[in-house]
């Protein structure tokens, strides 16, 4: 297997590189979705800010399924199908890869009625979609508790940066979400 940086295979630099870009993009989603709320709740036009919000579930799924795909090849620390896709069972760090894993099966629902939206109705599709928002907080676990680079400044960065656009989102909407409960 051809070897890239000092001895690592270049599936592992992949995967490394496929998983903290599918974190970046979840915490887009997740970012991106509370401002789409923002905007929906100020009553103005929304159409391309969800289309936006839906492209990078896309592309924070395939980058989620490119990540545990090269887990099946990578000779560095192979993985089975069952260990990855069943939460806890891997035998390296089982509770982080779990919790990869538990992100990944709150994702892939919320992916899959966010196109059949019309059909099914918004009801059911809020129930769902909420699952999804538990997603992020396992993904961030897992990138920091499982992650080789997680220490690294550069992550840390990320990281730092990644968890205070969520939390001024979410601070942001906190005074409207009062204001409507107690109208």
């Amino acid at each position: 297997m051809p070897e890239v940086l000092d001895g690592v295979p270049w599936t592992w630099v992949i995967i490394r590189a496929t998983g903290v870009g599918a974190w970046l993009a979840l915490t887009a989603v997740v970012a991106w979705g509370l401002a789409v709320r923002a905007v929906r709740a100020a009553g103005k036009p929304f159409s391309r800010a969800l289309s936006l919000h839906r492209w990078l579930g896309t592309l924070a799924l395939l980058l989620v399924l490119v990540h545990m795909g090269l887990l099946l090849v990578d000779t560095y620390e192979p993985f089975t199908v069952i260990e990855i896709l069943v939460p806890f069972v891997a035998p390296w760090k089982p509770l982080a890869v779990g919790l990869g894993t538990v992100a990944f099966w709150l994702m892939v629902p919320a992916w899959m009625l966010g196109r059949m939206r019309r059909r099914w109705g918004d009801r059911w599709f809020l129930r769902v979609h909420a699952l999804a928002y538990a997603a992020w907080p396992l993904a961030t676990a897992h990138y920091v508790l499982a992650g080789t680079d997680a220490l690294a400044l550069w992550s840390i960065a990320l990281l730092v940066a990644g968890v205070a656009v969520i939390a001024v989102l979410l601070l942001a909407q906190a005074p409207r979400e009062a204001v409507a409960s107690r109208d």
